[in-house]
This record gives structure tokens, C-alpha cells and sequence, in this order.
């Protein structure tokens, strides 16, 4: 019977350890190392109506993904959603707050920030060159708005 502890210990060890390695991988802490091709310095649109919603646009065959954010009473529209896009694709967003902020794109190198003024919709643009996962978060209120999953 001892035979049998042991082996049966032996194989929960074996399985703690493959999990522990296993979650590991997926916990890192490194960031990826990336660059990115601004194509653009946030330019304002003419119109001042705040949008009421968010949206993201899928990925369509022009290579172009459109993300609409809301940034308003303290939230963040989308807050934290993970999106997949292939490398090389260009992003653009679509802002609109209540208050001052900008919105950085950490896709490495200097990064990526789009100047947001309230009240007035801000659109700014730029392309995912390298693999990773890259974070589009609220400066000013220190919120993840979106994880972009570059394969």
C-alpha cells in the first residue's frame, strides 16, 4: 500500500508542478518589445456632439480597425476589452470626454498618445508593427480601455 501512496503522491506533484509552469507563462511581467508607425497626431473633428455608445469595428480587408471610445463620469467605454489584431494593422481611434485626457497606446518604443479635449471628439491613428499584447488605456483616469492582441 505504501508503493501506491507514493506513486499517487509522485503523479500530484508532477501535476502541481506542470500547472505551476504552465500559469507561469501566463502571468509574465515583461513587456513585449514592439514598434509601432504613428500615421497621424490626433487631429479634432469639427463636430462637438459627444457620442452616447462604443463601438469596435472588426478588422475588415482594407487592414483598418476602428475603435469608438467614451470617456465619461469616471468610465471608460470599452473598459478592458481584449481585441485581436493582425500585425500590421492600422488602428484608429475615435474619442470623445468629458473631460481633458489623453489616450496612450503602449505599443512600445515612445508609444503612441492622442490628445483629448472635452467635449470635442479627438481621432488618432496608428499601426501595430510587431507581436504582443499592447494596452490603450486613459492617462487621466488610469484605465485600461483596451488590450490589442497583435499576432
Amino acid at each position: 500500500m505504501g508503493l501506491s501512496a507514493d506513486k499517487a503522491r509522485g503523479a500530484l506533484i508532477s501535476g502541481a508542478v506542470s500547472l505551476g509552469l504552465l500559469l507561469a507563462g501566463c502571468t509574465s511581467t515583461a513587456e513585449p518589445q514592439a514598434t509601432a508607425s504613428p500615421t497621424g497626431v490626433g487631429s479634432l473633428s469639427a463636430s462637438s456632439s459627444p457620442a452616447t455608445s462604443s463601438s469596435v469595428s472588426s478588422p475588415s480587408a482594407s487592414n483598418t480597425l476602428t475603435i469608438d471610445i467614451t470617456i465619461a463620469d469616471g468610465k471608460t467605454t470599452p473598459s478592458g476589452e481584449k481585441i485581436n489584431v493582425p500585425v500590421g494593422e492600422k488602428v484608429i481611434l475615435n474619442v470623445t470626454s468629458d473631460i481633458d485626457d489623453e489616450v496612450h497606446a503602449h505599443i512600445g518604443g515612445p508609444g503612441y498618445e492622442l490628445e483629448v479635449k472635452a467635449g470635442t471628439p479627438a481621432k488618432g491613428e496608428f499601426t501595430v508593427d510587431s507581436p504582443g499584447s499592447f494596452e490603450v488605456e486613459s492617462h487621466h483616469l488610469e484605465k485600461i480601455i483596451v488590450i490589442l492582441n497583435a499576432r
